[in-house]
């Protein structure tokens, strides 16, 4: 009779949690708003290129990169001056409004239905 040791499971890989965007599509830049400075465009090595764009414009995407830890980075063109450079993935959104930055208010818990004689466990 043969022993075959029992070999411990290994986690699988969580599915990268962000938005995916496909080539062609039409997003726009997700700069932050609090000072106005322009999202910075990149090269494909990374460095900054003179151009930059605002929150809110529109660009299409050309390309994309996965960069494994350092995160997806995409090629885009902006649809109304034509920059071309690269961006990462968290300076991009699917909408042209930015989304809200502060949290919705907590939904406020529901009364309990009036119950009929006492509650069980109470002893009267």
């Amino acid at each position: 009779m043969s022993f075959n040791p029992v070999r411990p499971r290994t986690a699988k890989p969580k599915p990268a949690s962000g938005v995916v965007f496909a080539v062609g599509r039409r997003v726009f830049v997700h700069g932050s708003c609090e000072d106005g400075r322009l999202v910075t465009l990149t090269d494909e090595q990374g460095n900054p290129v003179a151009a930059g764009l605002r929150d809110g414009a529109e660009v299409e995407v050309l390309a994309w990169r996965p960069r494994g830890a350092a995160g997806t980075r995409y090629r885009v063109r902006g649809a109304q001056d034509g920059l071309d450079g690269w961006l990462a993935a968290n300076e991009l959104r699917a909408v042209a409004v930015r989304p809200p930055t502060t949290p919705a208010p907590a939904a406020v818990p529901a009364a309990r239905p009036e119950t009929m004689g006492r509650p069980f466990g109470w002893r009267t």
